[in-house]
């Protein structure tokens, strides 16, 4: 029978034998043998752990005594949360040391990997399996997020890599959503690794989270549209393809992050991203302005155009060459 104090060890007849103790402190094993109608070597048998665990002990006169047990079980929880606290830690740095061994498993496997086949990676690997692919592969990096400075990304190891090969001439794109230009913080991530060299764009909605690592492999979320808290590691060659191709498209049709050093003609800017499929809150997000201004500034284009309806509003512009180049 399980008692509450299982977890130091003590078990049922131990357990009815602390209690007699503690109710009848002073009398000797034997007295407590006799009023439990137990042999007294199972009597003693009961309270050696007792004794071991100093919730009892055995005066000179062989008379148990039981000190208070508020101090004496507290003593004994302080010191099995020590143990568990260490455990914990040392826990801790088995779960962290699991994305390494992770990479190096990848590793061992690259040459043999199914390219037909997708390879779970789980939350606790993602991001060394993202660095190893950044070692291993070569090409432009092509790069949806859903999310700015999370995930894979935000990892000090991914990082790194990815600087490195930046720096070494790495072609690194990178598509946002254009919720980004809300946020200062997300902004300012976003305009440092501009600074590095990456090339960026922002859409109205970003599709999915997923990079394309050369033509070598596709690190996408397990599900269209999530984001890649867990990931799977797509090599084959069709599917790699049409992963590029959905990029390159959101690409042609993405804008770039606005520059706030330079002056653009109010006009133009939005006209393009009127012509690349932007909604009103999007483009007002990007101009920095209301969606109320951006529907009257639409509404006088149209009036200047002598158009009655966006799409017409669309072709003109592009007609006349008011729709600027884009980066």
């Amino acid at each position: 029978m399980s008692t509450v104090l299982t977890t130091f060890g003590i078990g049922d007849e131990s357990d009815r034998l602390y209690r007699r103790v503690l109710r009848q402190d002073g009398l000797r094993v034997e007295q407590h043998a006799e009023a439990l109608d137990w042999p007294l070597e199972r009597a003693r048998s009961a309270l050696l752990p007792l004794i071991e665990l100093r919730l009892v002990r055995q005066d000179l006169d062989a008379s148990l005594v039981a000190p208070h047990p508020r101090a004496a079980l507290t003593r004994l929880v302080d010191r099995e949360n020590a143990r568990l606290n260490l455990r914990r830690r040392e826990l801790e740095e088995v779960a962290a040391a699991m994305s390494e061994f992770s990479a190096d498993h990848l590793a061992g496997r690259s040459d043999i990997l199914d390219p037909t086949s997708l390879d779970v990676i789980p939350a606790d690997s993602l991001a060394g399996t993202v660095e190893e692919m950044l070692r291993t592969t070569t090409g432009p990096i092509r790069s949806f997020h859903l999310e700015v400075a999370a995930g894979a990304a935000a990892d000090s190891g991914v990082d790194s890599r990815a600087r490195e090969g930046l720096e070494h001439g790495r072609e690194l794109r990178s598509i946002y959503p254009v919720s980004v230009l809300d946020d200062p913080q997300h902004l300012a991530w976003v305009r440092e690794w501009a600074a590095l060299g990456e090339r960026q764009r922002v859409v109205d909605k970003v599709p999915s989270e997923y990079a394309v690592l050369g033509d070598a492999c596709v690190i996408s979320a397990p599900i269209w549209g999530g984001s890649a808290s867990s990931a799977v590691l797509i090599r084959m060659p069709l599917l790699v393809a049409a992963f590029t191709a959905v990029f390159d498209d959101a690409w042609a049709s993405g804008i770039a992050v606005p520059d706030e050093d330079i002056e653009q003609d109010a006009d133009t800017r939005l006209l393009s991203l009127l012509a690349s499929g932007f909604k009103d809150e999007a483009i007002a997000r990007y101009l920095g302005i209301g969606v109320r201004t951006v529907r009257r500034r639409v509404a006088t284009l149209m009036d200047d155009l002598s158009v009655h309806s966006r799409f017409q509003l669309g072709v003109v512009a592009e007609r006349r060459g008011l729709l600027g180049g884009r980066r």
